[in-house]
């Protein structure tokens, strides 16, 4: 078996460079004159820092890792973007779903009021005899045949009246 080709590590000459914070906002400041992370070049950097100690090799590196954490910072920010756009979205389809939730549901209410107006006034009109029947601000009213009965909005009795048990079972019909 052979032994792939490796590549020795050789110690830089130059001592490694500590990059202090003064430091490091002063290359930033100068990287942002030269028109950002994209178009500055390491030896216009080294160049516009001017700092006696700073070699290119040292701005190379500084400039790669600069680079880098922009880019991940870039990703990151994206990404939250992209999750609160979705947060914000399902949060808009929540409300439009509650919204027609609540007008199926109003539309069923108003169809079975419907329903049950009709069914009471067709139990309480019969067809031989004579029964008037009417709305009132407060509900419908049905009279006739011995019988005064006012229903609310959900057909169902109001107040106190009373019906005879022939006629609540429909047998004086």
């Amino acid at each position: 078996m052979e032994n792939p080709i490796v590549r020795f590590y050789t110690k830089s000459k130059m001592p490694r460079l500590r990059w202090a914070s003064d430091l490091h906002h002063y290359f930033v400041y100068v990287v942002n004159q030269l028109g950002g992370e994209r178009k500055a070049t390491p030896k216009k950097i080294v160049q516009a820092m001017g700092v006696k100690s700073l070699t290119l090799s040292h701005v190379k590196s500084h400039l790669q890792m600069y680079r880098n954490k922009k880019r991940r910072d870039s990703v990151q920010a994206e990404r939250r973007m992209r999750q609160e756009m979705r947060w914000r979205q399902s949060q808009q389809h929540l409300q439009i779903y509650e919204r027609l939730r609540d007008a199926t549901e109003f539309m069923q209410n108003q169809r079975r009021l419907s329903d049950n107006k009709e069914k009471t006034i067709a139990f309480l009109k019969p067809s031989n005899k004579t029964m008037e029947v009417g709305h009132a601000d407060d509900g419908v009213v049905a009279a006739g045949y011995g019988a005064n009965v006012r229903l609310d909005s959900t057909g169902v009795l109001k107040g106190e009246e009373k019906l005879s048990l022939g006629l609540t079972l429909g047998l004086n019909y």
